[in-house]
Formats: C-alpha cells, sequence, structure tokens
C-alpha cells in the first residue's frame, strides 16, 4: 500500500521526534540501560503501521540530511522505540567487528535474530551486548 504525503510526513514528524527524545537522554549521560528502559516505557505516538525493515529505512532516511547522517547507536535507539510503538518486539543489539582494530562498536536491531536495520544493520559486526 502506497503512503499518501501526509502519512509520510506524519512518520517524518514521529522520528524526528523521536530522535530528539533519544538525544536528551543522551546528553544526560545515562548508561545505556536506562536509556533503553527509558525509551521502553514512553507513550505511544506513532500511528501509522509499517514493516519493521521499512521502519529502518525510513528512519535512516528520515535522519540523514545532506552528507550528516547521525551514529548507528542513535538511529538503532530511534527505530528500537518506534517498533515498541507499534508493540513490536525488537532488540537493540550492540557489537563489534569479528577482527577488531579499534574499539568502535556499532549497533542495529534485531527481531527473532534476523537484523532489521537500520542500514547497514549488522554489517559483519558479532554481538557483544543485546537489550529487549
Amino acid at each position: 500500500m502506497r503512503r499518501t504525503v501526509l502519512n509520510r510526513v506524519r512518520l517524518a514528524t514521529a522520528i524526528w521526534r523521536r530522535y530528539l527524545a533519544v538525544k536528551v537522554l543522551l546528553v544526560r549521560r545515562l548508561p545505556l540501560p536506562a536509556v533503553v528502559d527509558a525509551l521502553r516505557s514512553r507513550p505511544r505516538t506513532l500511528a501509522t503501521h509499517q514493516e519493521p525493515r521499512q521502519l529502518g529505512r525510513s528512519v535512516a532516511r528520515a535522519l540523514t540530511v545532506g552528507k550528516y547522517q547521525p551514529r548507528c547507536l542513535t538511529m538503532a535507539l530511534v527505530h528500537y522505540s518506534l517498533l515498541r510503538d507499534l508493540e513490536v518486539a525488537g532488540d537493540l543489539v550492540i557489537g563489534l567487528p569479528a577482527q577488531p582494530t579499534n574499539p568502535r562498536a556499532h549497533a542495529w536491531v534485531e527481531i527473532d535474530g534476523v537484523d532489521i536495520g537500520p542500514p547497514p544493520g549488522r554489517h559483519g559486526h558479532q554481538e557483544m551486548a543485546r537489550f529487549r
């Protein structure tokens, strides 16, 4: 089913609102489990239903402005939180490359062990932590 322009605007608005909420939580320098708990307990605001993988692509598209793209953790937290709005039980996953050359981690969302994004998703990383 094709989305109308109004539905796209509503989805983009919901994504940006959630992005701002995530940024506020991250600026407070809360531990990641506390951030995930805070997002899990947010009231439902997303009125549209989207397939989870498509929602991840929508998050990445909406939050990419020119050459700016938020960090993977921020996008994954937004995606995870919006899935909760849709009452879809996804997991936020943090991982490292199989052969790490630096301590830089990566974040993505999975449902039942399947990577659903946001892009690039798992991207060859091995799970180090999982938040339900």
